[in-house]
């Protein structure tokens, strides 16, 4: 075995160096005695491809999306808009009753609340463009063992309560009320959009506050039990909030953390002297949030059926399948092993001068039967039967450099099926068709040490056209196999 081991790899080095046809290639006969001699061979398959809807994608806390944007390629737009709760930590606390001097009818409150969404502007889209946005008080909190899809509309669900707060906002990215030298050289400037919660607030009991941060501050003095942990909080006092676009476009961007502050006045120990207080609750990925995604679902249909060429586009948007000739790869080569093989996805330059939506940087290839199982489950790519790869930039192109396993393995599922069933194939007609999807990969930092924790649909405004479809003249797209054989 060892001796077989190394002759592949020789093979593989020889390769690398050397051009190679269809023909054998007797390069281990100096190397091996005669009952050892091996060769090998390349082939060339064609691999054909075509553009299919994302329809609604798993979307997962680690990333919110709020704006609308509009598309080159279908002239419609996407928008996306987040629902999240809000984190308690178990260590939260308030002053003493005794400390706080702000009070409404006798009773401890809040000068002022606002609920505050912050984003990278180096990385939002026109920071100039006016946008309305509503942010709806939620009626119940999102489930906790519930998987949220991007097609999930917590209006049409009920979520959101009829009588609660809706508070409205008008804002540009970049902040006209400060300059340019301001945004750019503070050091303490985070780019926020703040929604003020200053009306009076009517709770599902019907009592009133003067506003919101007053309802949050009592809540707390007379049920301390609500604020143990973020489950108690959520469920008993705050169920969250959806942050829907109202009006306007062209802005779109991450929302990287979000906070409900509120204000009040604390004693101080000089005599009739108080100070202002803050107390911020975060939204982060250790609670529930989720981006709804809208799309042009029938402009992207009109997209996808386009064979000159295939599409990825993200959010939500469209994939590129790909169905792989296992059955040319294996035959003829029954008792050949499979040294490498390689696939080459080439992009097509977008001219349009549209920039709102970049190229995507980072592809998943997963069978496409197995695409909802993967995200669900958090799996990572496993060279095996998933893989990932990251835009080649000097090529243009996504480089899939060894599927041989997943090869392997489709045909052996293949002829595994058929034992049992003589009309698998006709049964599972995906069993040789993969799918390229956008991911955002996640890293997580322990100590010293960064590492991918997860991948996760792809959620940013992303578009790309590959070469490819059925259209294509002259068979664009190849599938390189290089095959070994131990001749006896």
């Amino acid at each position: 075995m060892m001796k077989r081991n190394l002759l592949a790899g020789m093979a593989v080095a020889m390769m690398a160096l050397s051009a190679c046809n269809d023909e054998t290639i007797d390069i281990g006969n100096t190397l091996t005695g005669e009952t050892d001699k091996f060769s090998v061979s390349k082939g060339e398959f064609k691999v054909t491809t075509r553009s299919v809807m994302a329809d609604s994608v798993l979307l997962r806390s680690s990333y919110c999306y709020l704006g609308k944007a509009k598309d080159a390629d279908t002239r419609s737009y996407v928008t996306s808009e987040f629902m999240t709760q809000f984190n308690l930590l178990e260590s939260f606390s308030l002053p003493s009753p005794d400390d706080i001097a702000t009070r409404h009818d006798g009773m401890v409150a809040a000068d002022s609340c606002q609920l505050e969404l912050f984003y990278d502007l180096a990385t939002s889209t026109d920071t100039l463009s006016a946008m309305k946005i509503r942010a709806s008080e939620l009626e119940v909190p999102m489930e906790e063992n519930r998987r949220y899809y991007s097609n999930f509309d917590p209006v049409a669900e009920g979520l959101i309560r009829t009588d609660g707060i809706q508070a409205d906002k008008v804002f540009t990215l970049a902040d006209q009320t400060l300059s340019a030298a301001k945004r750019s050289s503070s050091s303490d400037y985070l780019s926020s959009i703040k929604v003020k919660l200053n009306k009076p607030y009517t709770d599902k009991n019907g009592k009133s506050y003067n506003n919101y941060g007053t309802y949050l501050m009592q809540q707390y003095y007379q049920h301390p039990e609500y604020f143990k942990n973020s489950y108690t909080f959520n469920h008993n006092v705050c169920p969250g909030f959806f942050f829907s676009v109202v009006d306007g476009e062209g802005v779109y961007t991450e929302i990287s953390e979000m906070s409900i502050r509120f204000y009040f006045q604390r004693k101080t120990s000089k005599a009739d002297s108080t100070s202002t207080y803050a107390v911020a609750l975060a939204g982060t990925e250790e609670i529930l949030q989720t981006t709804k995604i809208t799309n042009d679902k029938e402009k992207l249909k009109q997209l996808a059926a386009d064979n000159t060429c295939t599409y990825i586009k993200a959010p939500a948007g469209l994939y590129t399948e790909v169905t792989l000739p296992v059955d040319d790869v294996f035959r003829g080569h029954e008792n050949d092993s499979v040294l490498t093989a390689f696939v080459d996805f080439v992009r097509i330059n977008d001219m349009s001068g549209d920039k709102s939506f970049s190229v995507p940087s980072n592809l998943m290839m997963v069978p496409k039967d197995s695409l909802t199982s993967f995200f669900e489950t958090q799996k990572l790519p496993d060279s095996k039967m998933t893989y990932s790869t990251s835009l080649t930039k000097s090529t243009n192109d996504y480089s899939f450099t060894n599927i041989s396993q997943l090869l392997h393995r489709l045909a052996n599922i293949k002829q595994a099926g058929l034992k049992s069933d003589p009309d698998w194939v006709a049964h599972h007609p995906n069993w040789n068709k993969v799918l390229l999807v956008p991911v955002q990969v996640i890293m997580t930092t322990t100590s010293s040490t960064t590492a991918v924790s997860s991948y996760e649909h792809c959620v940013s405004l992303a578009s790309t056209k590959l070469v490819g479809g059925s259209e294509s003249p002259d068979d664009p797209i190849k599938l390189t196999v290089v095959y070994a054989n131990f001749n006896k």
